[in-house]
């Protein structure tokens, strides 16, 4: 019996079974492929993103430090430009003096100096911490291409900082230079007042005794300033006082004026040089305590021991008609030994209720014997003593 074949049966060639495994390696290297690719390009991204978070923060702290420097020197410029503009205040107000009241020169060197300062004052650099195009308060962008940005802002806005820093240093450097040389020149023009109020008031003989010695009160206020405010009122004051110095040397010039002037003016000068330093004013009048017609003379003085002593001297116009006649000077220095009972009141204060003993007595050691002239015809002789005394105050 033959037997049957097999229902089923191993085949001779079996399909092999690699065919699938390749596909899954093939797919598997892609993978690892792409799994790499996504790995280099999240580390240059996350390298990329590290650079622009670096460059954020650098640009963050400089442009946080020139903020703060910016801040530091808008207020230290500031505080130069607010003295320098003190000191140009100062010179324009020195600067307004009559040139004929102060050194031409010096003036002329203040002048220069106080619009060189004037002007630099005036070019202040326009420069503002916060500007347009300033970033306000930034918050970290998480994007790097927004970090970037960002950067760049910050960046442009150091730059512009920091050359609004360097404008304003250099500005504030030359105000310190210009407001130096500036108060130089100013104390130069307060020294150069001196000689010039010498003159002036040289030059004004004539004027009152109150005004000349405001006058003087104002030169020695002005030979101790110093550089500021209150030298420039102190210059104010001077001026002031010069003027009026002027004035009422204009005014009494006036008034002894006419053809009397020339006698008047030497009977003046001979008064004012043996007061020893008394400050003298007069008066002129036809009549006198009754006294200036037909060939008589007469007149008066008041003493004040105010600032070394000061006295008004009234005369009858006669002296200055009859001034070669001996009784004429004999009369004016009896008066003047009136004026000069200020400067010497220690020797006189028992005459002070009746001064004519020591006026006369004066006029004698003067050497003025004239009786008709010294006093004697008045109030008769004082005595060898007072005379004697009298000769200690010149």
């Amino acid at each position: 019996m033959t037997p049957e074949p097999p229902t089923s049966a191993i085949p001779d060639t079996v399909e092999p079974a690699s065919a699938p495994g390749r596909r899954s390696r093939g797919t598997g290297t892609w993978l690892v492929l792409g799994l790499a690719l996504f790995l280099l390009v999240s580390g240059a991204v996350l390298a990329v993103h590290a650079i622009a978070n670096l460059r954020f923060d650098a640009a963050i702290a400089a442009h946080r430090a020139a903020v703060a420097e910016a801040t530091a020197v808008e207020e230290s410029t500031a505080a130069i430009e607010a003295d320098a503009a003190a000191t140009a205040g100062i010179a324009a107000s020195m600067l307004a003096a009559p040139d004929a009241f102060v050194d031409p020169a010096a003036k002329a060197t203040l002048s220069t100096a106080a619009g060189e300062l004037g002007a630099e004052v005036a070019a202040a650099p326009a420069f503002e911490i916060e500007s347009a195009d300033a970033p306000g308060p930034i918050r970290r962008p998480v994007w790097f291409v927004s970090l970037d940005r960002a950067s760049s802002v910050l960046t442009a806005e150091t730059e512009r900082l920091n050359g609004g820093i360097a404008e304003s240093e250099a500005h504030a450097t030359a105000l310190v230079d210009l407001d130096q040389s500036t108060a130089g020149a100013g104390l130069a023009y307060l020294a150069g007042i001196a000689p010039v109020a010498a003159s002036i008031e040289a030059a004004h003989g004539s004027a009152r005794n109150v005004e000349r010695i405001e006058y003087r009160l104002a030169m020695e206020q002005l030979a101790g300033a110093t550089w500021g405010s209150d030298a420039s009122a102190r210059v104010e004051q001077y001026v002031a006082a010069a003027t009026a110095l002027q004035s009422t040397h204009a005014a009494e010039e006036a008034e002894k004026a006419g053809p009397l002037y020339e006698r008047r003016v030497a009977v003046e000068a001979f008064a004012r040089s043996i007061a020893g330093g008394v400050l003298l004013e007069f008066d002129w009048a036809p009549m006198v305590i009754g006294y200036g017609d037909n060939g008589s003379a007469g007149g008066t003085a008041t003493w004040d021991t105010w600032e070394g002593g000061l006295s008004t001297i009234t005369l009858s116009n006669s002296i200055a008609e009859l001034w070669d006649d001996p009784r004429m000077p004999a009369l004016v220095v009896h008066e003047v030994g009136h004026a000069i009972t200020s400067k010497c009141y220690d020797l006189v204060a028992e005459y002070a209720d009746d001064n004519e003993p020591w006026a006369t007595a004066w006029a004698i050691g003067m050497g003025y014997t004239n009786g008709d002239g010294n006093g004697e015809w008045l109030y008769g002789r004082p005595s060898d003593e007072l005379i004697q005394r009298s000769m200690s105050c010149r």
